[in-house]
């Protein structure tokens, strides 16, 4: 089976869920992650960027976790399979933003399943999170107050930069760039962290005009510029 580079959390504390999730994932060569409660799961959630979380809704808070998850930044467009048991929530379930539901007792081949099933949307959803290394000039703007800023890395979802006054957490920013094609794109985007060395990560909130087409276009070219030149893992 070909190696997925994709990583997975489960909130559980059952052990059958457990076992059949953690199975199933290990096929697709993927990271796991296991949580037992939704406090610890937002933690975790808080911390990295994940492609697939698995929510066992017996625990408690599960239906908060998924709405938390579905309304936060770093994670909301990850793909959630919801375990249950009780049918009857299968519409509250899917309301609050579960992508696949699986019945209770789950099995390794249901997980698998699911998984192969989802594999395009993990995969696209990845490739958009996926940052290329780079070292553009970009000029930030907050307001009246302008500053030029590098950018480190850039992909479909956002940017980091490092810059001479620092950004603060949840600002929104006004940004203009020259890609390596000559494209000038000018978005918005909004400061999803920072740390003390002058870094900050920057989620972008769409592309304005035809700068989201030649973004898109050199966002390929990096893409299969990669793939050609990846080394096989021995």
């Amino acid at each position: 089976m070909q190696p997925l580079a994709l990583e997975f959390v489960l909130v559980s504390s059952d052990y059958g869920t457990m076992q059949a999730v953690s199975k199933a994932v290990k096929k697709f060569g993927s990271k796991f992650v296991l949580v037992p409660t939704a406090h610890d799961a937002r933690e975790c959630l808080n911390r990295r960027k994940i492609d697939g979380l698995f929510v066992d809704m017996e625990v408690p808070g599960a239906l908060g976790l998924i709405e938390s998850t579905r309304k936060g930044t770093s994670n909301s467009k990850a793909v959630i399979f919801a375990c249950l048991v009780n049918v009857k929530e299968s519409t509250q379930v899917l309301a609050l933003g579960a992508n696949f539901l699986l019945r209770k007792p789950v099995t390794e081949d249901g997980v698998a399943m699911h998984i192969t099933i989802s594999k395009e949307l993990l995969l696209r959803e990845q490739r958009r999170y996926f940052r290329h290394s780079v070292n553009l000039p970009v000029t930030l703007k907050e307001g009246e107050a302008e500053q030029p800023a590098r950018m480190t890395n850039l992909s479909g979802g956002g940017m980091a930069v490092r810059t001479v006054k620092p950004l603060k957490q949840g600002a929104v920013l006004d940004l203009a760039f020259e890609l390596s094609l000559g494209a000038r794109i000018s978005t918005r985007g909004q400061v999803a962290w920072v740390n003390s060395e002058g870094m900050a990560g920057i989620i972008l909130q769409g592309v304005r005009r035809e700068g989201n087409e030649q973004l898109e276009a050199w966002l390929a070219s990096r893409e299969q510029l990669r793939s050609e030149t990846k080394t096989p893992e021995t």
